[in-house]
């Protein structure tokens, strides 16, 4: 049974334009459910699509939302899989001040969000430790007291192995075991949360380090999915927009809407949460145009980049929590480090010694996505 929406002529064209555009976003999504233009209006098939179970890979272009950036392929996944797990995390510096950080040669990319956001847990994943846990992980709201700079991916610590949480001191960014931090890395700097929970004065900090760091190339700005944009969301993501600081939105937590169950869902019921998730994606775009625009701000960031830190693919893919390589290659691309492929020897290499819990080249072939627990 159809649908049929009549509308003024004058709207006709900017209703077909809507609806094919919303086609493109979904087409991955159903197989059978399609629009047809009547002469005098917009005919909507609403009929249940037939679902593939094929298209319910969870991949990058399903996920998240690109609409500037291209996909990451299979092949940019491994590479970053690979550069994040190979080896284990360095804490480089924990800075109370700005004026305390230590100059450096790498490029960075700061992680902000409210208290309690799970952000430290969403680096653990990122870092490919989760049990390891490199950024401490709390349930008390503002754990994360100080800006802490972790290396990531570079050729191994010159004169010394490296081991996970080794750090310098701010105060002390002339020792030599900061200058040993291998070439071709990152750093990843672990802000303190905002919002309920946190301290004022981090706050002024924080605003010094995003305005004046010459090493900062993206911002990323954590939302829980479950709860939404909060107003000091909104305050921070408007404020960047004001000021031009490279940023991107990242919906943590999206496990709970696609698997709110410990059961693996039906193919309909994962298509119509993925269904779910775009149109809270839409929503969130949508909030932040008004608030910006209200405030005299940019354009919007358009990409946004869905994750978990707690559930995976499945027992050949545990390891990799979703939506995780593609915010690993969000990073290495703002960094431009997206081009500089590892050896596949070494990745082997570490692979057989234990120490990369990064995806197996047989993890992508997968065609349904399942969740497990961690």
């Amino acid at each position: 049974m159809s649908l049929l929406l009549r509308l003024p002529p004058a709207l006709r064209r900017e209703a077909y334009n809507h609806a094919a555009a919303s086609a493109i976003t979904r087409r991955h999504l159903t197989s059978s459910a399609h629009s047809d233009i009547a002469e005098d209006g917009v005919s909507i098939n609403l009929a249940t699509p037939t679902i593939s179970k094929s298209l319910l890979t969870l991949s990058p272009a399903i996920l998240n939302s690109y609409d500037i950036s291209t996909p990451p392929s299979t092949t940019d996944l491994r590479h970053a899989g690979a550069f994040f797990t190979r080896l284990p995390p360095t804490l480089l510096f924990s800075a109370p001040y700005f004026r305390s950080f230590p100059p450096s040669p790498f490029s960075e990319v700061a992680f902000l969000g409210r208290s309690n956001v799970g952000k430290s847990s969403l680096l653990n994943a990122l870092f490919g430790r989760p049990n390891e846990k490199p950024a401490h992980v709390s349930k008390r709201p503002g754990k994360t007291r100080t800006m802490n700079g972790y290396g990531i991916g570079g050729e191994g610590m010159v004169g010394a192995k490296g081991k996970s949480g080794e750090k310098v001191d701010a105060a002390n960014a002339s020792d030599p075991t900061w200058k040993r931090f291998g070439r071709g890395g990152l750093v990843i700097v672990d802000m303190p949360g905002y919002g309920s929970g946190s301290r004022e004065t981090w706050g002024a900090e924080i605003m010094k380090y995003l305005q004046n760091r010459k090493q900062l190339r993206r911002t990323y700005v954590l939302v829980d999915t479950e709860h939404g944009l909060k107003a000091s969301d909104i305050s921070l993501l408007v404020y960047l927009r004001q000021e031009g600081v490279p940023h991107q939105i990242v919906l943590s937590k999206v496990d709970k809407l696609l698997y709110p169950e410990p059961k693996a869902p039906s193919p309909q019921k994962l298509h119509n949460r993925l269904l779910k998730l775009q149109d809270t994606c839409a929503e969130l775009k949508e909030k932040l145009n008004e608030a910006a625009a209200g405030a005299g701000g940019r354009s919007a960031m358009h990409d946004l980049l869905c994750c978990s830190a707690e559930k995976s693919i499945d027992e050949k893919g545990r390891n990799r929590r979703i939506g995780i390589d593609e915010l690993r290659w969000s990073v290495l691309t703002a960094c431009g480090l997206e081009n500089k492929p590892l050896s596949q020897s070494k990745i082997q290499k570490e692979r057989n010694k234990g120490r990369v819990e990064g995806p197996a080249e047989t993890a992508y072939a997968s065609s349904a996505y399942m969740p497990m627990e961690l």
